[in-house]
């Protein structure tokens, strides 16, 4: 595993992460500017800025990709009270030619199942940092404060206002963070971490055909020895070598705390780990 400090204070709260074109795409979360940030996945410098200049940045939290298509999920709710939720959807074709603005168009939702809206900070499960498309689909991921557990909701990748269906649950037992698939979305990597900061992965594959569950497919052992503690993994992203061979980036945000007389401190860091999607083994 590689370990680059990210700039800092430029991308100190780096939350999501998507490879495209041989770059790394990150963005802040929560209160960040309304801009992409291309990185050099050796580096960890900035290459480029884009701003999305029709999109405000509330509460960032991952980053997906179809062909055509990129996808940021305004969809953190800490206190599980914003009836704003939204996923911003962007041109590749403009992001590629445009030098450093883009205008979204926007994916409005809430989940068809939540009723009550009062504020809970971090005791909620409407709390959300996973964004993947699958299908026609787009997949948000909970991060559930209350049960430790995620829920997979589905959503149109068209803009307009939509209802978030529950299509899938997991008792993950920790923070679901990050989530990003392969390119034929036949395996998809989910990252978080432990209630005491203790980063953990899971790998899903052998998903039925045409089925939105997708924690009926084949789930991976929880494997929590990829970083150590104090590492808040934030994003995922995949790169594919070949078919069997998988790379993943991962993004933490700047961590401090103490235990006891013991201080802790983890900058912004950019990391690699390459797994074999047969075995799904990191090696």
């Amino acid at each position: 595993m590689d370990i680059t400090n990210l700039q800092t204070p430029a991308l100190d709260e780096s939350s999501g992460l998507l490879f495209y074109n041989d770059k790394l795409i990150t963005h802040n979360d929560s209160g960040g500017k309304a801009e992409l940030y291309e990185i050099n996945p050796t580096t960890g410098l900035i290459t480029r800025t884009v701003e999305i200049s029709n999109a405000s940045n509330v509460d960032w939290e991952d980053i997906a990709q179809d062909a055509s298509y990129i996808y940021i999920g305004d969809i953190g709710n800490n206190s599980g009270n914003r009836t704003d939720l939204k996923i911003y959807k962007i041109s590749k074709q403009e992001y590629n030619t445009n030098d450093g603005s883009v205008q979204a168009e926007i994916i409005a939702f809430s989940y068809a199942d939540q009723l009550d809206f009062t504020r809970r900070t971090n005791m909620t499960n409407w709390d959300a940092e996973g964004l993947i498309c699958y299908g026609d689909k787009l997949l948000v991921l909970t991060k559930n404060w209350a049960d430790n557990q995620t829920n997979v909701y589905a959503i149109p990748k068209t803009s307009g206002t939509h209802s978030a269906v529950l299509a899938s649950s997991y008792n993950t037992n920790g923070l679901i963070t990050g989530a990003d698939n392969s390119p034929d979305e036949s395996v998809i990597y989910l990252v978080g971490y432990s209630t005491s900061e203790a980063p953990f992965i899971y790998t899903i594959h052998n998903i039925p055909k045409n089925s939105l569950d997708i924690f009926s497919g084949n789930i991976s052992e929880k494997t929590s020895d990829i970083l150590t503690i104090g590492h808040q993994v934030e994003g995922i992203a995949l790169f594919e070598i070949t078919p069997m061979n998988h790379r993943l980036y991962l993004s933490n945000e700047k961590f401090s705390a103490s235990l006891g007389p013991i201080k802790i401190k983890v900058p912004a860091k950019l990391m690699r780990i390459e797994i074999d999607a047969k075995t799904l083994n990191p090696h």
